[in-house]
């Protein structure tokens, strides 16, 4: 099979992104890149004012600096940034590849359930 692409066509890979909230219920959303989230974990506290959740969420730690787009629950008031943040992953904002993408990362990380 040949492929032959012309010659002004530009081919462009977009990194995956995750969509987190500082809690769970948090209607403000960010989007950071996939490759940005540290320490993928099970919780029920989420970052910021360490509410509880009715059952437990993946989490992860991101830069504030690092955010593709969107808006967190987040200021950089009490010092100049960056911050690292703990955010809460949630199933419904992702599309079941990139939820599972994270799943990935925190088995590879050998990190198990930390509630």
């Amino acid at each position: 099979m040949d492929i032959s692409i012309e010659s002004n066509a530009v081919l462009t890979l977009q990194p995956l992104t995750m969509i987190v909230r500082r809690h769970w219920s948090d209607y403000r959303k960010g989007e950071f890149r996939l490759v940005d989230l540290d320490g993928v974990h099970w919780s029920d506290i989420s970052g910021g004012v360490g509410a509880f959740s009715p059952r437990p969420f993946l989490h992860c730690y991101v830069y504030c600096t690092a955010m593709v787009s969107g808006e967190l629950a987040h200021s950089c008031r009490h010092r100049p940034p960056p911050h690292r943040v703990k955010v809460c992953i949630v199933k419904k904002d992702n599309p079941k590849t990139t939820y599972a993408a994270a799943l990935a990362m925190m088995e590879k990380s050998g990190v198990g359930k930390g509630v």
